[in-house]
């Protein structure tokens, strides 16, 4: 079953968010977010899906909220 991930551009983050750099992500992440920034809503594999928290925020070229379905 693939997961839906979708990246949210956001001007300002939450005190309480909990907030990661690009640079945290794990291998499999780092590889699919530019595509996702660039391209849109894309479909991941479970694995991958695992990796991100929906809702979570992302600082990558600004800050990213993340939404997986």
């Amino acid at each position: 079953m693939k997961y839906k991930i979708a990246l949210e551009p956001v001007e300002t983050v939450p005190d309480d968010a909990r907030v990661r750099h690009y640079d945290e992500l794990d291998y499999g992440a780092k590889g699919h977010f530019p595509d996702v920034v660039e391209r849109g809503e894309r479909l991941i594999d479970p694995e991958t899906a695992r990796q991100f928290s929906d809702g979570e925020f992302v600082k990558y070229t600004g800050y990213f909220r993340v939404l997986l379905a």
